[in-house]
């Protein structure tokens, strides 16, 4: 068990506190820094923190995330505010995915081609059997149902 790595992940899954430079935004995202300031002067997107009267801007790792999708919606043929919109409505289940790895995480495992990770207990189900995520390089993961060994229990 990698119990030091999963418990690692776990905090910094919780903090969620990093922080991102404008220009690392518009350099990872394709969207200008005019156009993020933009966005930012319209309640789009939000700075983290600010200083020197906004001169330099800090955002979250999620606004980075939100920015992507934004574009992303645009590209596709989207309004701003509608593409603003359906980011939104994402951010709040990428919330929900971030919550669940944090909270289910048990174990992660280097296999030969690939990695197990361990989700625990499924409810109603023996207690003795976890969900395991199998991520293979090339192939869609898949979740199986997996009996833990008596030296995995603890």
């Amino acid at each position: 068990m990698n119990n030091d790595f999963v418990q690692r992940v776990k905090i910094i899954m919780k903090q969620g506190n990093f922080l991102l430079g404008i220009g690392d935004i518009a350099s990872s995202t394709g969207v200008s820094q005019r156009q993020l300031r933009y966005w930012e002067k319209k309640g789009y997107i939000h700075p983290a923190q600010s200083s020197d009267a906004h001169k330099h801007r800090k955002y979250a790792y999620k606004t980075l995330m939100k920015v992507s999708m934004i574009q992303s919606y645009i590209d596709s043929g989207y309004t701003l505010s509608m593409a603003v919109k359906k980011a939104s409505q994402h951010e709040e289940m990428s919330n929900a995915l971030k919550h669940l790895v944090g909270d289910r995480l048990l174990d992660f495992k280097i296999i030969a081609d690939g990695y197990e990770v361990d989700f625990g207990q499924v409810v109603g189900v023996s207690e003795k059997k976890h969900l395991i995520a199998v991520i293979r390089s090339g192939h869609p993961a898949e979740f199986v149902l997996r009996e833990l060994e008596s030296d995995e229990q603890a």
